[in-house]
């Protein structure tokens, strides 16, 4: 028999056994307080379904170990075992129980609150989940996006030695139930989660400020509706209740609708009425012999009469004098030769290294040079 799942062991599969007897009884209880089939969610070594069992109810078990299956078809055997991950497998039952891995928690809520069979769900789960999806202490917003559906209430926390193996964490006991009416219609879900996240991720300082920024409506019925739903001015969007998240999205919702389709209805109007001035002036164009791109006046030839053919080459202008109204300047010619004269010492025969040479090279002469003093050994001799 193989002892070991093709998943991983107990930490790649976040297998925490619940081995509280206290605890079992609570999810007990609270299941018997429903009706209908009942769908458990990772049963392990079946401490839970142990209970569930004695309910007497159809019963549903989705484990992926499948090292556990046979166990549990022995121990539960008018049960229906599923061996099948609870990410992929349909939650069909009116009841859903579970202890749910922790590092799975959200992404199995997420497919829960989107599945319609449904009605009630006990689930045990990560203490700090289970604390902000009940709203104790600031709700979520993926809390928010689904309050006016359902009711997500805080049972009671599991302390972590009440798991084999102890998990690093405590755990919660989190109890949804499905409203039935909700507070908005389900066809209202899209938009309303929507006008949620803006809300949560927009900026702002407190709820007011953040409406007047998505600019849903005037400052004056703004205030009204927070005053109507008692929402404070500062008030975070954590701290909003269900019922007055409901109340915000319905008095503002339709007034955001109508602006967007009146300000369609104008840009759609604008852009037909250009299109028809366009068409006209293009027709009063042609009516007139204009361009109707640039709106320039089209020549006709006809109206210089008849013209030379063009042929590409280019016309023989008569040489004649041109007047210009210039004196000439007497003695320019011989000031221009002057101008242009050879500089001395730049002939082919010049070397730059000639001492000779290097001053014409430079181009100046030096006038005032100093008499170097002779050495006194150099000096004539005194005659006589």
């Amino acid at each position: 028999m193989r002892t070991h799942s093709s998943f991983g062991g107990r930490h790649e599969l976040g297998q925490n056994f619940l081995h509280s007897h206290r605890t079992i009884r609570t999810i007990a209880s609270l299941t018997e307080a429903t009706t209908g089939p009942i769908l458990e969610i990772g049963p392990g070594t079946g401490a839970v379904t142990a209970q569930l069992y004695r309910l007497g109810r159809p019963l549903t078990l989705v484990e992926l170990d499948e090292t556990r299956i046979n166990h549990l078809e022995h121990e539960f055997p008018r049960a229906q075992v599923r061996h099948a991950d609870a990410l992929s497998t349909p939650f069909d039952a009116p009841v859903i129980v579970g202890n749910i891995p922790f590092h799975l928690t959200t992404p199995i809520l997420r497919k829960l609150l989107r599945a319609r069979a449904w009605r009630s769900a006990i689930l045990l789960t990560q203490w700090e989940v289970a604390r902000k999806r009940a709203g104790v202490g600031g709700s979520t917003m993926l809390t928010a996006q689904w309050a006016p559906w359902y009711d997500f209430r805080l049972i009671e926390r599991v302390p972590a030695h009440a798991f084999t193996p102890r998990p690093s964490v405590d755990g919660g006991l989190l109890a949804i139930d499905r409203m039935t009416p909700g507070l908005l219609p389900a066809r209202q879900r899209s938009d309303y989660q929507q006008f949620v996240r803006t809300a949560f991720t927009g900026r702002g300082r407190g709820m007011k400020g953040i409406l007047t920024q998505m600019d849903l409506t005037d400052r004056h019925s703004l205030k009204s509706v927070m005053e109507k739903n008692e929402i404070e001015g500062d008030t975070l969007p954590r701290d909003l209740a269900p019922d007055q998240w409901a109340g915000l999205y319905s008095a503002l919702a339709p007034k955001a609708r109508s602006n967007a389709e009146s300000n369609m209805k104008k840009s759609n109007t604008k852009s037909t009425t250009n299109k028809e001035m366009t068409m006209r002036n293009d027709k009063t164009a042609q009516k007139n012999g204009t361009n109707p791109v640039a709106g320039e006046k089209v020549l006709d030839p006809s109206a210089f009469g008849h013209l030379p053919p063009i042929t590409g080459e280019i016309p023989l202008v008569a040489e004649k004098p041109v007047i210009t109204g210039e004196i000439p300047i007497v003695g320019a010619d011989a000031a221009a030769k002057g101008v242009h004269a050879p500089v001395p010492g730049l002939g082919a025969t010049a070397k730059s290294h000639d001492k000779a040479h290097s001053n014409p090279e430079r181009g100046f002469t030096p006038q005032h040079k100093k008499a170097q003093p002779q050495p006194r050994w150099n000096l004539p001799r005194r005659q006589g």
